[in-house]
């Protein structure tokens, strides 16, 4: 087998040992397109949620030493920024009922379920504001969603009797 070098030219090699090179170069290539093409295929879940409850310590501080005007307002921003956040409309929905605006509270409760049906939450307080108005059928469809939703959570047992209080009501 005769190997000869082939002549220099723009954009090759000089002999074709050098082609194993030009394969291991072509393949490091594919692989780091291949990887880029793959991370930027991937859902959202790479990018890890916000941590809401640290967004919103500050209302909620504000909240509890009776700043309401400024929680609201703080809660309104953070509703702004993350729309399809069940922890921010329900934060700003606890600001509004302890201002009083118990509907719009209401509102923001019912809007938690609808753009975030997993936090449960939103499910409890839309359950409470439901039990208040005596819309019965609702409040017991919501305290359940929280139940189911929330397990293990210490306010089971409680949620699970106004289950069964609402439904006695219908």
């Amino acid at each position: 087998m005769n190997i000869t070098a082939r002549p220099r030219t723009t954009g090759t090699f000089d002999s074709p040992g050098q082609n194993g090179l030009r394969a291991a170069t072509a393949c490091s290539v594919v692989a780091a397109v291949l990887a880029i093409c793959a991370f930027q295929a991937m859902p959202c879940a790479a990018k890890s949620e916000p941590d809401y409850e640290k967004k919103l310590e500050k209302g909620y501080h504000e909240l509890q030493i009776g700043n309401t005007d400024k929680a609201i307002k703080l809660f309104s921003s953070k509703v702004s920024k993350y729309p399809e956040s069940g922890a921010c409309h329900t934060a700003l929905g606890q600001a509004l009922k302890r201002k009083g605006k118990l509907s719009e509270a209401k509102a923001e409760f019912r809007k938690a379920t609808e753009v975030d049906p997993k936090y449960p939450w939103g499910h409890y307080y839309l359950g409470v504001s439901c039990e208040q108005d005596k819309e019965w059928k609702s409040a017991a469809e919501s305290f359940q969603k929280y139940v189911d939703l929330e397990p293990e959570g210490g306010k089971r047992k409680a949620v699970e009797e106004r289950v069964t209080h609402c439904k006695n009501q219908i």
